[in-house]
């Protein structure tokens, strides 16, 4: 899979994503928040100090096809951010704890006598007691930010 560059500009003109992007006010919340261009200026610095954009040109077949998918994905994903923005923190740290309970939960009930309650354990485990906390923890913590 290749990057089509006139595929990805006509995929964003079509869907109208930067319309979107500001209906949404996110540029807005950024900015009320404190994060505007200048103050990434200390990012690009690191990033030119670590070859950044040495690694990403290296590893460009691998990475454009991702931002062709992120692109395509785009228009989708839009409402879900418009909805995740008008969510308190609160809401995205109380459904953390809800999923370390979940977790803690599985631990606990499925009693570890077979190798198939232990495997259901683990598969329930790593996606609520790891991936989610540490994705709505995230998410929280910027939300906070943008509030």
């Amino acid at each position: 899979m290749s990057f089509d560059l006139d595929k990805a500009v006509d995929t964003l003109s079509r869907n109208k994503i930067l319309t979107k992007t500001a209906e949404l006010g996110l540029l807005t919340k950024l900015e009320k928040a404190g994060f505007t261009l200048t103050s990434a200026a200390p990012l690009l610095v690191i990033a030119d100090k670590f070859d950044a954009l040495g690694y990403l040109e290296a590893s460009s077949d691998k990475i454009l096809p991702l931002a062709a998918k992120a692109i395509d994905l785009a228009p989708g994903l839009l409402p879900l951010a418009g909805t995740a923005l008008k969510t308190p923190s609160s809401t995205f740290y109380g459904a953390a704890a809800a999923a370390l309970a979940a977790a803690a939960g599985a631990v606990l009930l499925i009693p570890d006598d077979s190798v198939v309650n232990i495997a259901l354990q683990t598969a329930l485990v790593v996606p609520l007691g790891v991936i989610a906390p540490v994705g709505l923890g995230i998410g929280g913590t910027i939300i906070s930010k943008l509030e």
